[in-house]
């Protein structure tokens, strides 16, 4: 399973707790060891600073609160804020890009560049 795919997943997993606390393992019967590792450590991540993600959020959301957002594009900036600020073995535009792809693939036609925006916003 590639990083790419692994993000998908973990992307997935937080976006549907948002809305349930049932077992999503079932999203995760295709991947392989490493891509459920890297997958883990996100979700773990999630859970850990989830409050330190959506503060980090408030600062830097022009015109919106995070109650406001999209709950996908909430998934998708959870995911990069995590890689970005508790990960660290990717480079930044990578994360970005990777954030941008699932929002263009997941989200509405404005979010990816309202991701961008985000993003390059808090890690400047």
């Amino acid at each position: 399973m590639k990083r790419t795919d692994a993000r998908e997943l973990a992307f997935k997993t937080i976006y549907s707790n948002f809305f349930n606390k049932e077992d999503t393992s079932d999203l995760f019967k295709n991947a392989d060891e490493e891509g459920l590792n890297f997958t883990r450590e996100i979700v773990t991540n999630f859970g850990k600073h989830y409050s330190e993600i959506n503060d980090l959020l408030t600062q830097h959301l022009k015109g919106y609160t995070v109650e406001r957002l999209y709950k996908v594009d909430l998934a998708i900036l959870s995911v990069a804020i995590i890689e970005l600020s508790y990960i660290k073995t990717t480079p930044k535009e990578v994360v970005i890009n990777e954030a941008i792809n699932l929002a263009k693939k997941f989200s509405t036609e404005k979010s990816p560049k309202f991701i961008n925006g985000v993003l390059a916003d808090i890690y400047k």
